[in-house]
């Protein structure tokens, strides 16, 4: 339980059960993510989050296997999950990771959110409006396109930088 509402970490992430194997644990080979990670790394952005509309699982997922990708590299990066988060664990994670404060930390880390569809839970909305980027998670045969459509409008077309085809 967290003891100050407006820290993230100490409500520590919820546990996936663990594969070892990482394209096992993602359902995408790690050349896909790795692609992926250097194409959304070339954007401006402190706050990335990725919702997969109906599989949240999927977006932590997605977020746990780039922040591994991106492991490589020096700059600093932080998972976060909001992903069946309370309104009280949401309205920290926003305030921790508010525009303010990160411009009023010393350090430049990046933070990737996995963060509910906006459709599923609208108090996603005020997490996903202090991100300053937002990844659709696409599944084939399941996700809606005018579900994807209306969560570009409930996030921004401003915050919105693309979505990506999960694999089967």
């Amino acid at each position: 339980m967290a003891s100050d509402r407006h820290d993230i970490d100490t409500a520590g992430p919820e546990p996936i059960e663990a594969v070892g194997n990482r394209r096992e644990s993602v359902g995408a080979p790690v050349q896909a993510l790795s692609a992926l990670w250097y194409r959304l790394a070339d954007f401006q952005w402190r706050t990335l989050a990725v919702v997969a509309p109906g599989n949240g699982l999927g977006a932590w997922r997605t977020a746990q296997a780039l922040v591994e990708v991106a492991e490589k590299r020096p700059r600093l990066l932080k998972v976060v999950n909001a992903i069946d988060a309370s309104l009280e664990r949401l309205d920290a994670v926003a305030h921790a990771l508010s525009p303010e404060k990160l411009v009023a930390a010393a350090d430049r880390t990046r933070f990737v959110l996995a963060v509910d569809s906006p459709l599923e839970n609208p108090a996603a909305i005020g997490l996903l409006s202090t991100c300053d980027a937002v990844v659709i998670l696409l599944e084939r045969q399941r996700t809606r396109i005018p579900d994807a459509q209306r969560i570009v409008e409930l996030v921004g077309r401003e915050r919105f930088i693309g979505a990506v085809l999960s694999p089967p």
